[in-house]
């Protein structure tokens, strides 16, 4: 699969096959390409935390928001929660370098997850000092974003901006998840 297309097809999954687990291995590998990613100065001051295990993957889905521009009704399911999360966690106090760290592991994680046939969730809607607890992430480090992943149970595609102008993500009437996307001539605003 060429690059455009593995980013067209890694959009965000919020309803995933509950019942397929995933193992710590499987979510070992996706870290380690995000460990081999880019660092800003090369700092490396992001940490992961695998979480494989069904109960401690319950209980993270209970401190977690996937889907806040949807309607109760079509947010996941009981059953359709993800099979592992990924924990990016960081240093209290990180400046703009670090933090563009977490964005490049979370994309990169996101496409390794893509390529092996599993979808992912960023999530930054979580409450972070429990997560942190439940985790027991050592003293000083922070939830920096949770990554849900798993096999995806919800056809998701990238679409034109909708008729109203907005951007806001949404499911079409066969419960399609929808995410409208600038044009390239919007995007690209100047060209010297």
């Amino acid at each position: 699969m060429k690059l455009k297309e593995l980013i067209t097809s890694a959009r965000t999954c919020r309803r995933f096959k509950g019942e397929k687990r995933l193992s710590s291995e499987t979510l070992a590998e996706l870290v380690d390409h995000a460990r081999l990613s880019a660092s800003a100065r090369n700092m490396q001051v992001i940490r992961f935390v695998t979480v494989a295990e069904a109960s401690t993957c319950e209980a993270l889905n209970g401190l977690v928001v996937m889907g806040g521009a949807l309607t109760p009704e079509q947010r996941a399911t009981d059953k359709q929660h993800p099979g592992g999360f990924i924990v990016i966690a960081g240093p209290e106090k990180m400046d703009d370098f670090a933090t563009m760290d977490v964005g490049i592991a979370a994309q990169s994680i996101n496409l390794a997850a893509c390529e092996a046939g599993l979808a992912c969730c960023m999530i930054g809607a979580v409450k972070k000092e429990e997560a942190a607890a439940l985790l027991g992430l050592p003293e000083g480090m922070q939830v920096k974003l949770v990554l849900a992943l798993g096999e995806a149970d919800e056809k998701r595609r990238i679409v034109e901006r909708r008729s109203d102008g907005k951007l806001t993500y949404y499911r079409d009437e066969n419960d399609e998840h929808c995410v409208p996307k600038i044009s390239l001539e919007e995007a690209v605003i100047l060209k010297k």
